[in-house]
């Protein structure tokens, strides 16, 4: 059994620990995973939201993808970013290209994120209308 442990203590011999602790919360769009239906691709596409906030964007909307501070915004390791970034290109949320500089570089398509968004809250909609035991997904699915 693990022996109890006093933080304030720690953290006095062990300063390092403060790096650790004092990391800003992981946090994301609840709404994105209902649109892309998974939470790797939702922390994702806001982690992208978040990281082209701090970007300068080309006239058209593109920026460039920082690879570290997506890891260190996301927490997600590269596989899973692989993955993820992969649901949000098959359901056209994002595209991406190699810029000018050989960067890669992403434009998130608000306008289609949008759509899916209040696909997503009708559907809910009309589940909550729908006594559970009538509903049936593959209709709600169009």
């Amino acid at each position: 059994m693990n022996q109890p442990v006093d933080l304030i203590d720690a953290l006095e011999r062990e300063p390092e620990l403060a790096l650790l602790v004092a990391q800003p919360p992981i946090a994301f769009h609840r709404s994105f995973v209902d649109i892309t239906g998974s939470a790797m691709a939702a922390l994702l596409l806001s982690s992208y939201l978040e990281q082209q906030e701090s970007q300068p964007l080309t006239l058209d909307g593109w920026f460039e993808v920082d690879g570290a501070d997506l890891q260190y915004r996301s927490g997600l390791a590269d596989k899973e970013r692989q993955m993820a970034h992969k649901t949000l290109l098959s359901q056209s949320l994002v595209r991406d290209r190699r810029g000018k500089t050989g960067r890669r570089e992403l434009k998130i398509d608000f306008d289609r994120i949008s759509h899916a968004i209040l696909a997503a809250a009708r559907q809910r909609s009309v589940r909550s209308q729908i006594p559970n035991d009538q509903v049936n997904p593959l209709t709600l699915a169009h």
